[in-house]
């Protein structure tokens, strides 16, 4: 039977558990197994209990009730609670998504490092030595960290503003009754508003097909200072955006800029977060339709303040415990 690529183990080489091997495969196989417990310690090895035990709970993850006293730890070091209220105990992680987690949080941090290097997520398997559908697993819990991190951007001064597109995957492409493709930026394309303002990026879907006036205005309304800068190419969609809002209006004609060097492109600001927009999903090919939300957080998240990686680890990880979420293997 053929060995399933995104489940294999990274532990196991060809001669793990092989009654006669010669002296090269064991050592081999012995390198393969110490590098994979360096790569993978205990949780209580780790350290993160120690930093874990700093926090203090707001309330009972289970009633809500702030009456609670300390219960003990757990086996790697965890504080453990016990409400006063409904009797039962929790930890600082209850109801969060390191909750019983396996693997030490210092392993998920290597993966958001990864992540915000924007590799994919088969380098990131093979560099953490990780089954595929773990790493999987783990991305779909950033990607629940990370939903609502675009609710609070506002643009303001000079704000950059356009459009650009990712075609729907091929089954779920919509062909004429002659068995043809649409052509050109048709329902079969996925319309990606994306506005910038020199320091923080907001994007989003806009919808399938060519974006329209009302699709750009409830997209951009609650994210656009009002009476900024609008500096966009000749876009009839951005009309009514405009008006609301009472943004100066800069246009280019994006025709004629075609062959300008990025230098004295006045859009190379917005046509940069396009292409690296368009960069990172190529990145990924394959993804679901259906996860689009979640890269475009990841996107906002990478190009955003902070720029150093380890303070946007520092601020996930924080949302992550202050604002309990789950996610269960099977979800």
């Amino acid at each position: 039977m053929k060995e399933n690529i995104y489940s294999r183990s990274r532990r196991r080489t060809p001669w793990t558990d092989k009654a006669s091997v010669t002296p090269l495969e064991s050592f081999l196989d012995d390198h393969a197994a110490q590098e994979y417990s360096r790569r993978h310690p205990r949780i209580s090895d780790t350290g993160e209990s120690e930093f874990l035990n700093t926090f203090e709970p707001v309330a009972c993850p289970h009633c809500g009730n702030g009456r609670y006293k300390r219960y003990g730890y757990l086996r790697t070091g965890l504080r453990r609670y016990r409400c006063l209220e409904c009797g039962k105990t929790f930890t600082i992680l209850t109801g969060t998504l390191f909750e019983n987690h396996k693997q030490p949080i210092s392993e998920w941090i290597d993966t958001c490092l990864e992540l915000f290097s924007e590799q994919s997520f088969e380098a990131i398997s093979k560099a953490n030595r990780k089954a595929y559908n773990t790493t999987r697993y783990w991305i779909d819990k950033i990607f629940l960290a990370l939903k609502g991190t675009q609710d609070g951007i506002m643009l303001s001064g000079d704000v950059y503003i356009d459009e650009t597109y990712l075609r729907a995957i091929k089954r779920d492409v919509e062909k004429k009754t002659d068995g043809k493709e649409y052509r050109g930026i048709s329902r079969n394309q996925i319309c990606i508003g994306i506005a910038y303002d020199g320091m923080h990026v907001y994007c989003c879907i806009l919808g399938q097909g060519k974006s329209t006036q009302k699709s750009v205005y409830e997209a951009f309304k609650d994210h656009i200072a009002p009476c900024s800068t609008l500096i966009h190419d000749k876009e009839k969609a951005h009309k009514k955006l405009i008006q609301e809002l009472e943004l100066k209006s800069i246009e280019y004609d994006s025709k004629g800029l075609k062959g300008v060097p990025d230098s004295g492109n006045p859009l190379d600001p917005i046509n940069r977060r396009c292409y690296e927009l368009q960069r990172l999903m190529r990145r990924h090919p394959g993804f679901s339709r259906d996860d689009l939300p979640g890269y475009l957080d990841l996107f906002s998240y990478i190009h955003n303040p902070p720029q150093d990686k380890y303070e946007k680890v520092e601020n996930l990880i924080k949302r992550i415990i202050e604002n309990p979420n789950s996610l269960k293997y099977r979800d």
